[in-house]
């Protein structure tokens, strides 16, 4: 199991990181969100099935997470890690 990290800033300047796994037909991790000036640190944890992923306009799979940004944040997921975790849970 590999622990994936993605980074990104929110259109209000402040700051995201996502770390995951992909593993046994799901997407578990946490999310952290700074504010502008990095004094506030809010943190949650999500776990997503695989097959209720979105895909992008490409068919590549996307994590959709609320209420972090003002709008939804997309992290893209590796398609083939997502297959792996599917066969996992299937086994």
């Amino acid at each position: 199991m590999e622990l994936e990290y993605f980074w990104t800033d929110c259109p209000d300047g402040s700051h995201v990181a996502v770390n995951y796994t992909v593993r046994e037909g799901r997407i578990s991790g946490s999310v952290r969100h700074w504010s502008k000036d990095s004094k506030v640190n809010v943190g949650r944890s999500f776990t997503v099935p695989a097959g209720e992923l979105e895909k992008d306009a490409h068919g590549a799979p996307v994590l959709v997470l609320d209420g972090i940004c003002a709008a939804p944040l997309r992290v893209p997921i590796d398609a083939a890690s997502v297959r792996r975790a599917q066969a996992e849970d299937a086994a």
